[in-house]
């Protein structure tokens, strides 16, 4: 897998590759005649692989901030067209069939909410101009690319990649605790952000032990789709309600029924979210380590 580090190869080396492989691959993208929903969607995801990547190796990694904050503000110049197309699927996906179970609106007024939220999103497309956007995007992974070669990656082996799995992971568990304290729409967009870091390394470290991380990376992404499912509803939520999007009868129904399918997301991720993280972050990575271990030094096939 292009996303794995293999025992095989210095963790620097690694990194690199797979960085420049998901660059590649976000200018394909761009480059490719795919949907520009689609294509905006793609590169955003591309842009989170790469700083996941650095993250894995950011106590060793002295440009880890210069990185970090490239791609960042990359994935940010197509961020209000991708929330913009996220508001039609959550609609589509979660809202209305929600609606229907409900009978809570008719067919007519279930279509004029979604041409709104197209057209809403048509509209902020051409303002932003997404070609022009998306070219921009380019011009910055080229950039990026440039300075993969000589990443200066202090480290090699799992020391290497020990302090950026603890931060990602501590950081994750701490983030469910304060986002069950006060499931404020914050909390919990910042715990997925963390999830999502998690489950990249998990993905970054495979090959320590194929099964067991295979496993515990699908329960993650079980647990991120529950908690981004609550976080599209919630930014569906306060857009619509801050644009005065709908008659003021149509936005109590759908804040309703947005409240009510946020709360049972709430209760799905909990247990999940509870034995993934039910570890110390000291044991977590001493387990991986001795995982690593076992696989680099007396694994003959690994």
């Amino acid at each position: 897998m292009n996303y794995t580090l293999q025992p095989d190869e210095l963790v620097s080396d690694g990194i690199k590759r797979i960085i420049d492989t998901k660059v590649q691959r976000g200018i394909e993208h761009i480059d490719s005649d795919t949907d520009t929903h689609e294509t905006v969607h793609e590169v955003r995801k591309r842009c989170k692989e790469i700083r996941a990547a650095v993250r894995l190796v950011r106590p060793v990694l002295p440009t880890y901030k210069r990185e970090n904050v490239h791609y960042r503000d990359a994935a940010r110049r197509i961020s209000a067209i991708r929330d913009a197309h996220a508001a039609i699927e959550t609609f589509d996906n979660h809202l209305e069939p929600a609606i229907e179970a409900r009978d809570a609106l008719d067919d007519a007024t279930l279509s004029d909410i979604r041409t709104t939220l197209v057209t809403r999103r048509d509209t902020i497309a051409a303002e932003q101009n997404v070609e022009r956007r998306l070219s921009e995007v380019r011009a910055d992974l080229v950039d990026g690319r440039k300075r993969v070669s000589d990443l200066p990656i202090a480290t090699e082996g799992f020391d290497s990649v020990a302090g950026g799995l603890r931060k990602s992971y501590k950081r994750a568990r701490n983030r469910m605790q304060e986002a069950y304290d006060d499931p404020e729409f914050e909390h919990f967009h910042e715990w997925r952000k963390r999830i999502k870091y998690h489950r990249y390394h998990c993905r970054l470290l495979r090959r320590v032990w194929v099964g067991p991380i295979k496993s515990r990376r699908t329960e993650l992404k079980e647990l991120s789709d529950i908690i981004g499912y609550e976080n599209d509803l919630a930014e569906f939520a306060i857009v619509m309600n801050e644009e005065e999007l709908f008659t003021p009868e149509i936005r109590e129904i759908l804040n309703e029924i947005s409240t009510a399918k946020r709360s049972e997301y709430h209760r799905q991720g909990r247990p999940l979210g509870e034995r993934l993280f039910a570890e110390h972050p000291d044991q977590l990575v001493t387990r991986i380590g001795a995982y690593w271990e076992a696989t680099h030094e007396y694994d003959p096939d690994p």
